[in-house]
């Protein structure tokens, strides 16, 4: 990736674009769990073959066995154990 005129913007937008070369990702956010098995989420950054990484944020969402179904243009599924409501997630959506 040629970062040549780097220098002409001004510092933190040079600082971002520095982060995403180096694999840094500003598509982060969170989500809760449905009941069912699993959970379709909008997320306008998601295409076909993306790579969602998902993280549980507490004990309901680690014990349900977080696994990425499916990704689409502008979504994608996480599947998992049935459970009760308010399990949250946080994901991160990195672009093919």
């Amino acid at each position: 990736m040629n970062l040549a005129g780097l220098e002409t913007l001004t510092p933190r937008i040079s600082a971002i674009i520095r982060q995403l070369t180096d694999g840094g990702t500003n598509a982060l956010a969170e989500a809760t769990l449905s009941a069912a098995t699993e959970t379709r989420i909008e997320a306008r950054l998601c295409v076909v073959g993306a790579l969602v990484v998902p993280v549980a944020l507490d004990a309901g969402a680690a014990a349900a066995g977080i696994f990425l179904k499916d990704t689409g243009r502008g979504f994608f599924v996480l599947g998992h154990a049935p459970g009760g409501e308010g399990r949250r997630v946080r994901f991160e959506v990195r672009r093919p």
